[in-house]
């Protein structure tokens, strides 16, 4: 789907929670930073100084593949920060995507930032960390889509990251359960992004960022888990504001206990051939993806592991226990085409409320009566409202819901991207 008028909506409406601020304090004509593990140095874009490919954690391979993000090491001398880190392993499931990254490799956490350049190391700018979408089964942080120029030209310390995806960022298995210090397993992919965060926290002071003033933001499989790291003990005290568009894990994509996710995973291993965990660790990161393919869905999702997440990201928020921050988020006006609802079967109202009988069974005429249509425009647009509102926008109406609940400031935003065609 277009993400262009989603991305326009949230740019338009940063001023909603006071995210702008402007200094004139000069920063070091190089681009050139001391971070905590050593000095990097970027590229000069006319009034934007660009870091690319900066490490935030150890390469997530051989031993480490199904660990939570380890320290990274120290270097000598200056690190070269002048081309975006790997993208991580995935296969080619969205053709809307485009990648600048320097090839595809299980060493894959990696961060961007870009900065202004005529500000000081003490600047106190707002900061702003994206987590790409993509279905936590593709994506990367270098997509011209999330590219952070335009934010920095207009005072923003920006920053995407990268994160593990698929069976390498979501594979639980009773073995890793059993060698995890916490006790838990699955979720890789969140703790790559609370890792991330920490680096910002450390680190961003250094690119004239406030580490007191991070929203994080991000849409699609990114808006998830922005109501994950809200959610998460390990994350919420680490930002001060949140932007989602389309989709919350309140509703879409939503967790699945341990229990069920090892079971997930002890599948996965069968399939693999795999009888052991250090046996899937010794199998090339691109056999696992074969393994994968047509599975993604089904066997990797996000996890209740007892440490990301102590308990259910609804009794969390239910129980008002998330991040207590500004949130801005929404969706857009076709999430999804009536086909998800309709699969082969033409449009047509009785066809329609067949198809609504089987999903709500006994509720069909209640939904029936919220999605009402008696001509073909508007039984298009019941159809393609419903199918949408099942995908993404109860599960991001839920999330502002329950947040407004807890007496926080929310605002949403709805982007109407399509005039509705007749049906063919």
């Amino acid at each position: 789907r277009s993400l262009v008028g989603s991305e326009m909506c949230i740019r338009d409406s940063f001023s909603a929670i006071q995210l702008f601020a402007q200094t004139d304090r000069p920063l070091p004509s190089s681009p050139r930073v001391t971070i905590a593990n050593g000095v990097l140095e970027g590229i000069d874009a006319s009034g934007v100084y660009i870091f690319k490919g900066i490490p935030y954690a150890a390469p997530p391979v051989g031993a480490f593949r199904w660990r939570e993000p380890q320290p990274v090491k120290q270097w000598e001398g200056v690190r070269k920060a002048d081309q975006f880190g790997p993208r991580a392993m995935q296969r080619g499931l969205f053709g809307d995507m485009v990648f600048r990254s320097n090839g595809m490799s299980e060493d894959c956490l990696y961060l961007n930032v870009w900065t202004p350049a005529k500000t000081a190391g003490k600047a106190h700018l707002p900061v702003l960390v994206y987590f790409f979408g993509g279905g936590f089964m593709g994506g990367d942080g270098s997509e011209p889509r999330y590219d952070g120029e335009s934010m920095a030209r207009n005072g923003i310390v920006t920053v995407t990251v990268n994160y593990r995806l698929n069976v390498f960022g979501f594979f639980a298995h009773p073995e890793l359960t059993k060698e995890s210090p916490h006790h838990a397993s699955g979720n890789y992919g969140l703790l790559d992004q609370s890792a991330a965060l920490q680096w910002v926290q450390h680190n961003i002071a250094a690119f004239g960022g406030d580490p007191h003033r991070v929203t994080i933001a991000g849409e699609s499989a990114g808006s998830i888990s922005v109501s994950a790291q809200m959610a998460s003990p390990l994350s919420k005290q680490l930002i001060a504001g949140a932007i989602g568009e389309s989709g919350s894990l309140l509703g879409t994509l939503s967790p699945v206990s341990l229990a069920d996710a090892e079971q997930s995973g002890l599948k996965f291993a069968s399939m693999a051939g795999a009888g052991s965990l250090a046996a899937l660790r010794n199998l090339p990161a691109d056999k696992l993806l074969e393994v994968v393919a047509g599975h993604e869905w089904e066997l990797f999702r996000i996890t209740i592991d007892g440490y990301f997440f102590p308990k259910s990201p609804l009794k969390i928020y239910n129980a008002g226990e998330q991040a207590k921050v500004p949130l801005l988020a929404g969706w857009n006006s076709e999430e999804m085409n009536y086909r998800a609802l309709m699969g082969k079967d033409t449009l047509t109202k009785e066809n329609f409320a067949k198809a609504v009988q089987k999903l709500y069974g006994d509720q069909a005429t209640a939904i029936l009566n919220v999605y009402q249509a008696t001509t073909p425009e508007e039984l298009t647009q019941a159809a393609t409202d419903l199918a949408g509102d099942r995908f993404i926008g109860f599960s991001t109406w839920k999330w502002t819901d329950l947040h407004s609940s807890a007496a926080q400031p929310v605002y949403r935003y709805f982007c109407l991207l399509y005039t509705s065609p007749s049906p063919r």
